[in-house]
């Protein structure tokens, strides 16, 4: 099974090198139909013969879709021949603390990938331009409301955006109608799914139990649908949580419970991250996953056989439905010396062609009404994304958020790694999340 498993992972890599041809040509293609808006937007990147290197810190280039952007910097450096982008390599995981590292040593980018939970910290580091006025509001009226609107913390919109990949559940369509489901509406019907999927070598869920972002954000979407709220304010203006509620003790339980006790689950869970959740999925090993929309693009590339066979799905509710759209983009420092110019190149990477393209390819959605609503994207694999982003939920400003995500990173993987009790794992809950709301009230 590791075996298979690593062919399938080698596979996104060759997929990736087949698609970089194909992302070349759309985006050159693209970059013709779109040219004169970028080109009169900027007159730094466009107009001038100096030479302009802008610095982007990118985790895409470090990911199978790395041929995609490539290609998009490519042909925005081709209409602009003064201006060259330099691509920094750093894991999505790791971005936030390489940023506070660079922050320190005053050796920042001139843009880097904004993963959402940074958001918060990277708004009191002060290290953030205003994309509002940078941008300016034709474009900004461009813009899904949505995606403004979770793209900022405290009024500070805190990237440009790029694309959103909203967290939903993706299923086999086909495993589906020959378990006679129809729909899959709660987490009771989820687990009856996952159920009536393991048998004959399969099993019914991708489950990341990876104690990472890629985890933990998958995790925090389906305690949410519990009713649990990870942290917020009361109406006293003081941070709270519900990580010590019987609404999260709940929902940590039954989320353990799939691998424990209803075995719908492949082994080695804790050690099952995104790749290796899609690796079983693509292989047909699985056939639930809860992800966001990247995961479509990712599966398809590994198994073309699988595309017209996926369906996505709103995540089942127990209380409710919801969803992380996010809001995924570059922001753009206050040490960049050319921040029109690097403006101009992130706003060439949301034009409608290379966006529709670049979703299809990657499950990447687009974040402006014209592009979102290209009738390339109105398929069954990305309705259930599009439909999700009513039941978005914004991202808490808490400050120190990551810590929030770790202990619930904790608690889940210490549980499906050992044989201690829920209650002894809510104790250690209580204890860390006193710790850090003391800290930040």
């Amino acid at each position: 099974m590791k075996k298979r498993l690593l062919v399938i992972v080698l596979c996104f890599a060759m997929a990736a090198s087949m698609l970089a041809g194909c992302g070349s040509s759309s985006a050159g293609d693209s970059q013709n139909s779109q040219g004169a808006s970028s080109g009169t937007s900027s007159a730094a990147a466009a107009n001038s013969d100096e030479e302009v290197t802008l610095t982007v810190m990118s985790t895409l280039i470090t990911e199978t879709e790395a041929p995609l952007e490539q290609a998009m910097a490519d042909a925005y450096m081709k209409e602009h021949q003064n201006v060259k982008i330099k691509f920094l390599e750093q894991p999505v995981n790791e971005m936030a603390k390489k940023i506070i590292a660079l922050n320190t040593s005053g050796d920042l980018p001139d843009a880097f990938f904004m993963p959402t939970e940074f958001m918060a910290q990277a708004h009191d580091m002060g290290i953030i331009v205003d994309h509002e006025k940078l941008l300016g509001p034709e474009f900004i009226s461009t813009l899904n409301e949505k995606v403004v609107e979770f793209g900022k913390i405290e009024g500070q919109l805190m990237l440009v955006p790029w694309h959103v990949i909203p967290v939903a559940l993706i299923a086999r369509a086909d495993w589906m109608k020959d378990a006679g489901i129809d729909k899959i509406e709660t987490v009771a019907d989820f687990q009856t799914a996952a159920k009536a999927f393991t048998k004959d070598g399969h099993w019914g869920f991708s489950m990341v139990g990876t104690k990472n972002g890629s985890g933990e954000a998958r995790f925090c979407q389906f305690i949410r649908t519990f009713g649990v709220n990870e942290v917020y304010k009361d109406a006293s203006g003081k941070w709270v949580s519900d990580l010590t509620t019987d609404k999260y003790k709940k929902a940590l339980q039954t989320f353990v419970d799939l691998s424990k006790k209803d075995g719908v689950v492949p082994p080695g869970v804790t050690e099952t991250g995104y790749p290796e959740a899609v690796a079983y999925f693509a292989k047909e090993q699985t056939g639930l996953m809860i992800s966001g929309s990247n995961a479509i693009g990712a599966i398809e590339s590994a198994n073309p056989a699988l595309k017209g066979k996926l369906v996505s799905i709103p995540m089942p509710a127990d209380e409710r439905h919801v969803t992380n759209l996010q809001t995924s983009g570059y922001a753009i420092t206050t040490e960049c010396k050319n921040p029109e110019a690097m403006a101009d190149y992130l706003k060439f990477m949301t034009s409608k062609d290379i966006a529709v393209d670049f979703a299809i390819k990657s499950g990447r959605l687009p974040v402006t009404k014209e592009a979102i609503s290209a009738p390339e994207l109105q398929t069954d694999s990305f309705k259930g994304f599009l439909d999700c982003m009513q039941y978005a939920l914004p991202q808490p400003s808490f400050p120190a958020y990551t810590e929030i995500l770790d202990i619930m990173g904790d608690s889940y993987n210490t549980m499906l790694a050992t044989n201690r009790t829920i209650d002894e794992i809510m104790k250690t809950v209580e204890t860390r999340l006193k710790s850090v709301l003391e800290a930040n009230n």
